[in-house]
């Protein structure tokens, strides 16, 4: 009924609590609406609580039902469906938790959305090259942000502020705030927005590759039957050890 998303069952199980996240969530941002009566801020209050609880019972079944508890304690999903839970419970505001369950919800829809599945994988693959990008623009922030300081400083009363603007400029953004006015600062501005085009194209391109080998090429686990990349060693969902295609070849031959 939770992990079965093709059975029939399944789906209605699985598509009863993305309605659920759906409508809790929008019910929820009616709630911040400054005109709405205190009876209707007070119902909403409780039918959290009551949402939270539905919640709670999925949780402890999903940890009943998983085939390794501990891998599914410790996966992205688990942890996502245990936050879903414990801002209710562990903070006295109601106000507050309310506000991060409706954030934490959100990412529970992941689970329900093939693609934001692939995404997550894809991002997941690409780790390594996405610390890089991050590692370059804070070092290319930082740089430009001394640069920029150093040649316009009646325009940006600090390094900080000059920090600021290079992000801005680097994802091309462009809010108007602060802009330089020289030559030296506007020829800045250019390579900013060249590196910051060059690197974010890269990562698209990168992500995209990924998720279209997830879309078709994508490989079944040997234990729990669910689609997942070809590169994964270990199953993402029931955390079993696939076997790859050297060792296939391998196995096969020594039969």
């Amino acid at each position: 009924m939770l992990f079965e998303v093709h059975s029939g069952i399944g789906k209605v199980v699985n598509l009863t609590i993305t309605l659920l996240i759906v409508v809790s969530v929008l019910i929820s941002m009616t709630g911040t609406l400054k005109a709405l009566e205190p009876s209707w801020v007070i119902a909403i209050e409780q039918l959290e609580y009551w949402v939270t609880v539905v919640f709670a019972v999925e949780f402890v079944a999903r940890c009943y039902s998983a085939r390794n508890m501990r891998a599914y304690l410790f996966s992205f999903y688990g942890m996502v469906d245990m936050l879903a839970i414990l801002p209710m419970l562990l903070i006295g505001d109601p106000n507050i938790a309310i506000r991060l369950l409706r954030i934490v919800r959100l990412l529970k829809l992941v689970r329900y959305l093939r693609a934001m599945r692939l995404f997550i994988s894809s991002m997941r693959d690409t780790l390594e090259m996405l610390s890089v990008v991050v590692g370059s623009i804070a070092l290319g922030a930082i740089l430009s942000g001394n640069v920029i300081y150093a040649l316009e400083p009646e325009t940006f009363s600090s390094a900080f502020d000059g920090a600021w603007w290079g992000i801005v400029t680097m994802t091309t953004v462009g809010y108007g705030d602060v802009v330089p006015h020289t030559l030296a600062g506007r020829a800045v501005a250019v390579c900013l927005m060249v590196i910051g085009i060059c690197m974010f194209a890269a990562v698209t391109a990168i992500v995209s590759v990924k998720i279209a080998r997830a879309l078709h090429h994508g490989v079944r686990c040997h234990d729990c039957n669910k689609a997942i990349a070809p590169e994964f060693p270990y199953c993402p969902y029931c955390a079993s050890k696939q076997q790859q295609e050297g060792e296939q070849d391998e196995t096969e031959s020594q039969g």
